[in-house]
């Protein structure tokens, strides 16, 4: 049994931020339509302050806004103290580029002229609403020019990206109307990437499934997260929480079993986002098949993330009475904080939690003594990652840009105590979960 919304919601409210940050992130990551969620985001920001906000504000660009709350916005940014907080007047300009762009069109000269609004993003705010005037014809045609002058290119920072993302958002306005192109491209076979525009294409397009909400495409992002390429994957998983039927769900279980673990790792995502008690039938039936230890851990964690009842005792037999490494102590703290929201409790929790501040403690003090050390601060995270002391791991050595392969998609990274979803502390701009924690899976026991 699920924790029930109306609980998480009161959340937002809490006084301790770790839960109104976890709160939010459950109706973010699912892709919320409710409404009701960015004004309880405002209400926190006013009752405990905008000295740390920016992680919710952060948070709050994927939620839906209303005219009052995109005018809240916009006084945010005309108050004279906005710049004085680490990261606010960023996050609440992100609000404004990733609202709904038929809210904006009255308010649109009160946004770029207001104090703190972003000069960067005036570009791209305009380019959204010129946007709303495109038919699909021009979407498409725009879309597959970017990808055809970019089709020698390698590296992600490359290409403009937003700009093709901005035009997905203004094709996906156009529903089931896109599907036969999405399936066309989605159906395209490419033998050798290195000098074609598929390389950007099929990601985009991608993501249009998923924006589109295009159930009739899930076995074709299925079949592609079953090939190993980081930058679809990421975006199949997006895909598929974002589409959130029961068909995506079914399709992950019959595939889950006999499938490679980078198909396991980027499935999870869907399984913990999307909040069903089916996603929760369909972990407790995984986790049944017993699946290696970082398999379970993360199927552990999709229950946590469902705030399931069934999920606490689960998560708590997999941890209990064993040495933790990062990933089973982060499911650890992950676990007390779901138990905290929830008011659940189990025999470890008081001991859990005062070790955890203890190791929390030795972490910042450890931090501090390294201060400006980057390299220091890199075979830290490294230690943390794999268990062993520095002095035991390889010398750090700067990366070099690597060729791409040609017969499969591009190995592109993604992008937020380091969590699942976060920046690889290793320093590889791919999340832990893509990275560090997928190459455990693939080389447990092995060295560096």
């Amino acid at each position: 049994m699920r924790l029930q919304e109306s609980k998480i919601k009161e959340a937002i409210l809490n006084s301790y931020p770790g839960i109104r940050y976890r709160a939010t992130s459950y109706f973010t990551s699912s892709h919320s339509t409710d409404p009701a969620i960015m004004p309880l985001v405002i209400q926190a920001v006013e009752a405990f302050g905008r000295k740390d906000a920016f992680h919710l504000i952060g948070l709050s660009a994927d939620l839906p806004q209303t005219e009052s709350s995109i005018a809240w916005v916009i006084d945010e940014l005309n108050n004279e103290t906005c710049d004085k907080f680490e990261n606010y007047a960023f996050n609440l300009s992100k609000i404004l580029v990733a609202a709904d762009s038929t809210l904006l069109l009255t308010r649109e000269s009160d946004i770029l002229e207001a104090r703190y609004f972003l000069a960067e993003l005036h570009a791209p705010f305009i380019e959204r609403l010129g946007m709303l005037s495109w038919d699909q014809s021009t979407c498409w045609q725009n879309l597959e020019a970017l990808c055809d002058e970019g089709k020698d290119k390698q590296y992600i920072n490359e290409v403009d990206l937003g700009y093709g993302q901005r035009i997905i958002e203004a094709l996906a306005r156009y529903g089931q109307d896109c599907a036969p192109k999405v399936h066309e491209l989605l159906t395209f076979k490419v033998d050798d990437y290195t000098h074609h525009p598929m390389k950007w294409l099929e990601p985009l397009v991608v993501r249009l499934a998923g924006q589109a909400c295009l159930e009739s495409t899930v076995p074709l992002l299925i079949a592609k997260l079953h090939v190993n390429a980081d930058f679809v994957n990421e975006e199949c998983a997006k895909a598929l929480a974002r589409i959130g039927t029961p068909a995506v769900l079914h399709a992950i279980a019959e595939a889950f079993p006999t499938a490679e673990d980078h198909f396991r790792i980027f499935a999870n995502g869907p399984l913990e986002n999307i909040h069903s008690d089916l996603a929760v039938e369909t972990c407790l039936t995984l986790i049944a098949n017993q699946y290696d230890e970082p398999v379970s851990l993360e199927l552990a964690h999709a229950l946590l993330c469902q705030f399931e009842y069934e999920g606490i005792e689960i998560a708590r037999k997999m941890l209990v009475g064993r040495e933790l490494d990062f990933e089973s102590r982060g499911l650890r703290s992950y676990l007390l904080e779901t138990c905290t929201l929830m008011g659940e409790r189990f025999p470890e929790y008081e001991e859990w939690i005062r070790t955890g501040k203890a190791e929390e403690a030795e972490h910042w003090k450890r931090i501090a003594e390294l201060g400006d050390d980057p390299e220091g601060l890199i075979r830290f995270a490294l230690e943390k990652l794999t268990g062993k002391k520095a002095t035991d791991l390889p010398k750090i050595k700067s990366p070099t840009p690597q060729s791409l392969p040609a017969t499969q998609p591009p190995q592109l990274g993604s992008k937020q105590k380091v969590g699942r979803n976060e920046p690889c502390p290793c320093g590889s701009g791919k999340k832990f979960k893509n990275c560090c924690l997928r190459a455990r899976l693939g080389r447990a026991g092995t060295d560096l």
